[in-house]
């Protein structure tokens, strides 16, 4: 798995890819009320781009950065989670309401880190938040 992209001003760097999430989900630019192939793999792109942020955030670390790479692991986990967007975007083009049955009608859910995704990305442990603050006189009198 590419867990990069060029983009117009640089590296644009992202786990998974949107040739991955394509294959994945089968989804088509129509789907989506894209024209091209391009136009999709751009908006995958960009979400995937928005995905390694909430990923980094929660897991307080950037793959990329780290010795070894970016695990397999982390690329399949965004490849999921994008899943999730591209069918909660599909499902919304069609509407934001689901019937159940005959009485029960609710919105759509919007949760696209679900249980299973959420107990995948605790196996990449959170590294610890902290700051060093001197505090001291340590001046002469």
């Amino acid at each position: 798995m590419r867990s990069s992209r060029k983009g117009g001003n640089g590296v644009c760097k992202v786990y998974s890819s949107a040739k991955d999430v394509i294959q994945y989900t089968g989804t088509q630019p129509r789907d989506l009320g894209l024209e091209t192939d391009e136009d999709l793999e751009e908006l995958i792109t960009k979400w995937l781009i928005q995905i390694k942020d909430l990923i980094d955030r929660d897991r307080n670390r950037d793959f990329h950065k780290e010795d070894g790479g970016v695990p397999p692991g982390i690329d399949h986990i965004a490849m999921r989670v994008c899943a999730n967007v591209v069918a909660q975007a599909s499902f919304r083009r069609e509407s934001t309401i689901v019937q159940v049955d005959d009485y029960t009608i609710q919105m759509v859910d919007d949760r696209v880190f679900t249980t299973s995704i959420r107990d995948d990305l605790k196996r990449y442990p959170r590294k610890a938040r902290f700051g060093m603050t001197v505090i001291g006189g340590g001046g002469e009198a």
